[in-house]
């Protein structure tokens, strides 16, 4: 069984800057290696698409265990939900970010983004609301899940004691 709090709980904008530097640096990690994968060893690794989401729950679940580290107590529902969503929007940003860079640079050399017109436009706007709910979901369930993995390792831990 865990033990008390024995620090005051990590306030909610500390849980969401470190999420935020987890997922940047994340980022920042994962386009270092297709760079240097494809300047110095000729492989191109294709469409790397999904692993946007593996960044994402890498970060969240960094977060929920860090979250229970601190506190020595999984986090309550409502206040994870509130967290996971703070989560969601920073991630919001840092892709548009990042589409708004390759938007640029496609711009630049193409001229023109061939954005989609009429009806088109609405089924890609209801694939951005999708995915950004599911963003979110992966999310809630990635700090559920680090706070569960380092409350079994601090029972484990205190087992052997």
């Amino acid at each position: 069984m865990p033990q008390p709090p024995i620090a005051s709980p990590m306030s909610t904008v500390a849980l969401v800057l470190r999420y935020a530097g987890f997922l940047i640096a994340g980022v920042i990690i994962l386009n270092v290696v297709f760079l240097v994968l494809e300047s110095y060893f000729k492989f191109s690794p294709g469409n790397m698409a999904a692993m946007g989401v593996f960044l994402i729950w890498g970060a969240a679940t960094w977060t929920g265990q860090l979250w229970f580290l601190r506190e020595q107590a999984r986090p309550a529902s409502g206040r994870a939900w509130t967290v996971a969503l703070l989560c969601a929007l920073v991630t919001y940003v840092v892709q548009a970010v990042f589409v708004l860079l390759a938007a640029g640079a496609a711009l630049s050399q193409h001229g023109s983004l061939g954005l989609p017109r009429g009806s088109d436009r609405m089924i890609v706007i209801g694939a951005f609301a999708a995915f950004a709910l599911l963003e979110l979901l992966i999310i809630r369930l990635g700090i559920g899940v680090g706070a569960k993995g380092a409350a079994k390792r601090a029972e484990r831990q205190a087992a052997k004691a």
